[in-house]
């Protein structure tokens, strides 16, 4: 009977001689390469600080607007992300800023009673109900666009 083990970066099972630790030698160099998040990289740290920053001045923005201005905005906001603006579309896209839980992107957080959400979190939710997807699929294109009920 043939023993099995996983691989230590991928977690594929694998088989064959008992001191086997990789799947194959792509898994070997990726497992020995430095994960590059804002705790451990100095360029990384910077530019999350840079967007997160860019997205905090974009909902301020977007939250000084009229509520029936905003649906206008958050369309723009959504068209640029769709033609190709990367940062646009990382800001709203951004899993970490979807999360109510943390302050980034949030300008209002704290403000007694001006709690909206970052602007990735709106645009999650404006996704959702006009677009019946998630913000991710609309800015990259994944997604249909909607009807708009009008009839050629």
């Amino acid at each position: 009977m043939q023993r099995l083990w996983f691989c230590r970066h991928c977690r594929v099972p694998i088989s064959g001689r008992p001191n086997k630790k990789f799947c194959g030698p792509n898994c070997r160099k990726r497992f020995s390469e430095r994960t590059q998040n804002s705790f451990t990289s100095r360029e990384k740290k910077r530019r999350n600080f840079v967007l997160f920053d860019s997205a905090t001045r974009l909902a301020e923005i977007y939250f000084q607007q009229p509520p029936f201005e905003r649906l206008g905005l958050m369309h723009t906001y959504i068209e640029m992300a769709r033609e190709g603006e990367s940062k646009m579309r990382e800001i709203l896209s951004n899993a970490y800023l979807w999360d109510w839980k943390n302050d980034y992107g949030n300008p209002y957080k704290g403000k007694r009673g001006r709690s909206f959400g970052s602007l990735a979190a709106a645009c999650e939710r404006y996704c959702r109900y006009y677009w019946n997807a998630s913000a991710a699929d609309v800015v990259y294109n994944r997604a249909d666009e909607p009807d708009d009920g009008v009839i050629d």
